[in-house]
């Protein structure tokens, strides 16, 4: 494991729709994930984007960044294998995740969408590749 450290979380949009909400009808999510790593390879950013519709409405939307610092052996790691591993993205991404729950009921406490909890997301299915270096490192 590449040893790190959470160092910022960042909500860049959040939005609700309650006027489109209908209670009790299916609600569809759509999340994204963007990694970025700083030039010197110490600092890792996960964004993700969130989705929330009902009917093809918009009726929430959430974005958020988590910035991971990387301590110096796993900028060495990262630096000798010229990538940051699968595994860290999704590892990241999970704490990510994690942390928009936390940020959803937050911000919907005491609205007509607090009953929308963010389900499990296979992050498999939403990761499937290291994140190559060769242009960084080169």
């Amino acid at each position: 494991m590449i040893p790190y450290r959470i160092i910022k979380i960042e909500t860049k949009q959040f939005a609700l729709f309650p006027e489109k909400f209908i209670n009790g009808k299916d609600v569809d999510i759509q999340t994204s994930y963007n990694f970025d790593i700083r030039s010197d390879m110490t600092n890792i950013r996960c964004t993700s984007a969130i989705h929330f519709f009902q009917r093809g409405q918009l009726i929430m939307i959430l974005e958020l960044t988590c910035y991971f610092d990387i301590a110096s052996e796993g900028v060495d790691f990262i630096k000798e294998q010229k990538k940051v591993p699968l595994e860290f993205l999704r590892f990241m991404a999970t704490i990510t995740v994690g942390t928009a729950r936390g940020i959803i009921h937050a911000k919907t406490e005491g609205t007509v969408l607090c009953s929308i909890i963010l389900p499990p997301i296979n992050l498999v299915e939403a990761i499937k590749s290291d994140m190559d270096l060769q242009e960084i490192s080169n």
